[in-house]
């Protein structure tokens, strides 16, 4: 009769001493992260954490942070968007510009002159490896070359409510 109870408190004992433990650390800017308010994360090729903030974006290699913020040339302070691209570089959505980050080099593109207002809101690797921006107020852009181009077909009457895009 107590067998029963007792083989079963026994599997359920074993089963839960075998569950996994996760460590959840905690990061604010005292630990060097560029601000407390995350927008967004992404990790690149080589492993490092990005966090994009409301003062710019962090690198994260596990120990140290790197910044990077107005005087690092981003031309808006606020980073709503990340993408890490296969070949190790990474593109950071902001307030009306997009920036490419490549080999510690920062370069801010241009959006057409018709979204040059729109905030950058979310970025994906979209058809053959290029970058789909959503904006708000600029609708989809999709780049071509070295240019961003409005994506054809979106609806214009949704062209100030894209906050998120997901790559299929």
């Amino acid at each position: 009769m107590y067998r029963a109870p007792i083989v079963l408190s026994l599997l359920f004992s074993i089963h839960s001493g075998s569950a996994q433990q996760y460590v959840f650390l905690r990061h604010t800017p005292e630990d060097g992260l560029a601000q407390s308010q995350v927008r967004c994360m992404t990790q690149d090729a080589s492993g490092h954490l990005w966090f994009g903030t409301l003062g710019g974006a962090s690198r994260f290699d596990g120990v140290v942070f790197d910044n990077y913020a107005l005087q690092e040339g981003l031309p808006d302070a606020q980073v709503n968007a990340l993408c890490a691209m296969p070949d190790g570089s990474l593109w950071m959505g902001t307030g009306g510009k997009l920036v490419h980050h490549e080999g510690g080099r920062i370069q801010v593109v241009e959006l057409p002159s018709s979204t040059s207002n729109a905030r950058v809101n979310s970025l994906v690797i979209g058809p053959q490896g290029a970058l789909v921006a959503g904006t708000a107020g600029g609708g989809v852009l999709l780049q071509d070359g070295e240019a961003f181009v409005p994506l054809p077909g979106f609806p214009a009457d949704t062209a100030d409510q894209v906050r998120t895009l997901l790559a299929l």
